[in-house]
């Protein structure tokens, strides 16, 4: 029970805690056609690559023996091919909502943390739908500050602003 480094084994569950998640937090921001398209194996193709190529790192919360959690993480998306680079991204972090307010998000974000920090990066930042404040909040709470970047993803016809957050490590 608890945080661990994620396997190819758990790519399955990864995708499944993805897709529950997007479906229960995110229905007031994103439009239900477009949640309801969301498969539940929509993110093993991806979760695979990403593990088998070793593009970023992931881990998992396990409890009662299943998958309740996950979380994303690396040296900033961008800057992939650079080795000296020092900033860190929180590239997405899921819990299943029957989990919210256990303490697992935090976990997980305190295991990305802790391994960013191994890899050498200074800092850490994340992108957040803006006006999803139950996030918003937990992330403040952790540490992290706006940096006042909004970006604009469009779900279905529908804009949906994004708020990018940092902190140092």
């Amino acid at each position: 029970m608890g945080v661990r480094l994620a396997s190819i084994h758990d790519v399955e569950a990864m995708s499944y805690v993805h897709a529950r998640t997007w479906k229960g937090a995110y229905d007031k921001f994103i439009p239900i056609e477009y949640l309801n398209n969301i498969s539940d194996d929509g993110w093993v193709e991806l979760f695979t690559r990403v593990i088998e190529h070793n593009i970023h790192e992931a881990a998992v919360f396990e409890q009662d023996g299943r998958i309740t959690g996950t979380i994303s993480y690396g040296k900033e998306m961008t800057k992939l091919d650079c080795p000296n680079c020092d900033e860190g991204e929180i590239i997405s972090l899921y819990v299943l909502p029957e989990y919210w307010s256990k303490k697992q998000g935090y976990e997980l974000t305190r295991f990305a943390i802790n391994r960013l920090k191994q890899h050498g990066c200074k800092s850490c930042y994340l992108w957040v739908i803006k006006e999803n404040y139950r996030a918003v909040n937990f992330y403040k709470k952790y540490g992290f500050l706006t940096t006042n970047e909004v970006s604009t993803f469009v779900y279905a016809g529908v804009e949906v602003l994004l708020e990018k957050y940092k902190m140092y490590l």
